[in-house]
């Protein structure tokens, strides 16, 4: 068949559209990712089915647009997820793999929704592929079986309201109602149902419950104890005429057996309805699993904002920050002469205002920046598909379990470890995790394990990877380094264990015994470091040989505002980020040596070689440290430590970051500016550069 690549396309859609399209595309796609890597290993009902509605949600809306490639696989994905959903082909690996490669093609035909051009993807193939795995030699499983009978247990005093009723002779009726399984809207409906009961009788109770349905969290099936005054067919009529219900059953309860658990109906395989186009108008925002009613909990309720929009609001929150900073410096310049002239009460009322507006500055600032923050699900949702991506290339077999999903960081951070954790991740299967046969030979299970944990801790997130493998081999680290040239042999036998495992991250640095796909090209962890300190991060490894490795990653909540010690220096404003700082004092408090013809800092055992901030970060004009002595701030980056002379110790502050862009050229130890008090400049240092730099810069005696 000739290649299509590259030819125009045409959709019927908007701009309006195209966004609904692609969000709602984004969302299945990732519920696809990460659902059918658990559909391998865990064949239950409610994931098959949660799985096929995703798909089912795909055809619909890709067919609504025009989109005949997208829909005709989504239909072939459909297909086959039918067959595993009525138990006539188990979800084997080579199922797995096909639906795998059909989603992979998913993401690029929904790519062409954005730039109109054919990709060339052949679906044919793929639906091809997808077909054969029906006549496969996979044996057909029987999915595990929800209880046929539900019991419902009805609330304490939930007929008082209804005697008068019952006693003039309206019946008591349990109604089971199932909404269709490719309804869209299924909250919406069960809301429906719910306003349609008590429009034609008392509606005694229902399951799930009333708060949890009028907060969106009403799912396929719902229940309910009726009283009414209307006959059963009448009951039936006018549940049936709600949109998307696809069966009603109701039944007559004797008021006897009203008050004890009322069993439901015996269930049956509910067919999908036939297809319907969706308008794209109204969705339903909340994902299926925080649909589900039956634990009792209410769905959180939201609301999708442009990323823009959440930007703009942080800047003028920023802007606002700095002229809380500048108003409140000018009370303090204020208040002596205010003191002094006996005008106390305007003082005071002036204080008074400027602490309000501070406090009300402070809460905005933390709602904006709770608006702009994601759970870190976001990310682990993607890895399991990863883990087992790699694990297949490599021969190996890999259990993927993370914690902490909703821990949330700023969206700006999300961004950026998404690429630091995949290469830690393929590093942990290729290098850590050892083959099958090696894990028994060492009395391991065959199946190797990778956690990886996502905590908040004050303002920092933490993520740890930790897998139970073979560990890092020190022994050939050291080799490894003698044999580059980086380092002699004495000093490679003379470092620690715990020293020479951090030795990973030197560029270039390779223990592979041969070059994969997948990892051994000598790079990676240290583009890895790079990144991570690049957004004033640190990553920390650990190591026991034949037990595995744990890589931490510690990083700030948001990239926008960073707490800092504010310094001088020669007649400069500079912010140092608090987390790299260690200690700051004094120079006569300072234990000050020449070592080499170097200044260097004694503290806590260790020799930090001092550094003259200003001059290091490129001021070349005249340098006169004030005659009443100086100030020294001890700061780290990794391992690695310097002492930095500044004239004068401003205080903390929390800095709002603001990028100076190609304005910094390429001058080097900066991160970024920020807006002082008086309206003036102040400039973040970037500590990882100037530490990692020292010798260059450091103090001559």
């Amino acid at each position: 068949m000739a290649s299509t690549k590259g030819t125009p396309l045409q959709f019927d859609l908007d701009d309006e559209d195209l966004k609904l399209f692609l969000e709602e595309a984004e969302e299945q796609i990732e519920l696809l990712d990460q659902s059918l890597v658990q559909l391998e290993g865990e064949p239950d009902p409610a994931l098959v089915q949660r799985i096929f509605r995703a798909a089912h949600t795909l055809k619909g809306s890709s067919a609504t647009i025009g989109h005949k490639k997208m829909a005709s696989l989504t239909h072939a994905m459909e297909t086959v997820l039918d067959a595993v959903r009525q138990g006539r082909r188990a979800p084997t690996s080579d199922v797995v793999d096909a639906l795998l490669a059909g989603l992979d093609a998913l993401r690029v035909l929904a790519n062409e929704v954005v730039t109109r051009v054919d990709s060339g993807i052949e679906t044919e193939r793929l639906e091809a592929d997808l077909m054969a795995v029906l006549e496969g030699d996979g044996p057909a499983v029987a999915l595990p079986e929800a209880p046929d009978v539900p019991v419902y247990q009805v609330p304490a005093g939930a007929l008082e309201c209804c005697w008068d009723d019952i006693e003039q002779g309206h019946g008591i009726y349990f109604v089971d109602v199932a909404i269709a399984s490719d309804c869209q809207l299924p909250s919406i409906r069960c809301y429906q149902v719910l306003q349609e009961m008590e429009s034609i009788g008392r509606l005694a109770a229902c399951w799930p419950d009333r708060d949890v349905i009028e907060a969106g969290g009403g799912e396929y099936r719902m229940a309910g104890l009726l009283v009414t005054r209307q006959s059963e067919d009448q009951v039936a009529a006018a549940l049936k005429a709600v949109s998307d219900v696809a069966a009603v059953r109701l039944r007559q309860v004797p008021p006897a057996e009203a008050t004890a658990p009322i069993e439901g109906f015996r269930d049956e395989p509910q067919q999908p309805a036939t297809a319907r186009p969706e308008t794209g108008e109204t969705r339903d925002e909340a994902p299926a699993e925080a649909q589900r009613g039956g634990n009792g909990r209410k769905a959180s309720q939201s609301v999708r904002i442009d990323v823009e929009r959440l930007d703009g609001l942080m800047n003028l929150v920023g802007e606002l920050v700095i002229d809380r900073t500048r108003l409140q410096q000018v009370r303090e310049q204020l208040s002596s002469v205010l003191r002094d002239a006996s005008l106390s009460e305007l003082m005071d009322n002036f204080e008074e205002t400027t602490s309000h507006l501070a406090r009300v500055t402070d809460e905005l600032q933390e709602q904006i920046m709770r608006s702009r923050m994601l759970p870190v699900r976001s990310v682990l949702s993607r890895l399991p598909r990863l883990v087992r991506d790699v694990a297949v290339k490599c021969g190996k077999k890999v259990d993927l379990v993370t914690a902490g999903e909703e821990t949330e960081l700023d969206r700006s951070v999300i961004e950026e470890i998404s690429d630091p954790l995949v290469h830690i991740l393929r590093n942990a299967v290729d290098h850590g995790i050892e083959s099958p046969e090696e894990r028994r030979a060492a009395g391991k299970p065959e199946t190797g394990t990778i956690s990886v944990t996502a905590w908040n801790q004050e303002t920092y997130i933490y993520l740890a990877v930790r897998d139970d493998g073979r560990g890092i081999d020190t022994a050939a680290l050291r080799r490894k380094v003698v044999e580059k040239g980086l380092m002699t042999r004495e000093a490679a036998e003379a470092a620690t264990d715990d020293q020479v495992v951090q030795w990973i991250f030197m560029p270039g640095l390779s223990t592979a015994k041969q070059i994969t796909d997948v990892s051994g090209r000598g790079v990676g962890m240290d583009i890895v470091r790079t990144n991570i300190e690049r957004l004033n991060g640190q990553i920390t490894v650990s190591s026991v040989q034949g037990k595995g490795t744990e890589v931490i990653i510690q990083l700030p909540l948001t990239l926008a505002t960073t707490k800092a010690l504010m310094v001088s220096a020669n007649g400069t404003v500079y912010a140092i980020p608090l987390v790299s700082v260690t200690e700051a004092l004094a120079d006569h408090e300072a234990d000050i040596h020449t070592v080499g013809g170097r200044k260097t800092l004694r503290l806590r055992h260790r020799l930090l070689p001092m550094i003259d901030l200003a001059a290091a970060l490129g001021d070349t004009r005249p340098r006169m440290l004030p005659t009443d002595g100086y100030f020294v701030v001890a700061a780290r980056h990794g391992d690695r430590q310097a002492a930095f002379i500044v004239d004068r110790l401003l205080g903390e502050q929390d800095v709002v970051v603001k990028s100076l862009g190609d304005m910094l050229g390429t001058r080097k130890g900066l991160t970024g500016a920020t807006i002082l008090g008086d309206g003036t400049l102040g400039l973040i240092v970037d500590i990882a550069s100037l530490v990692t730099e020292q010798a260059a810069v450091a103090v001559p005696a």
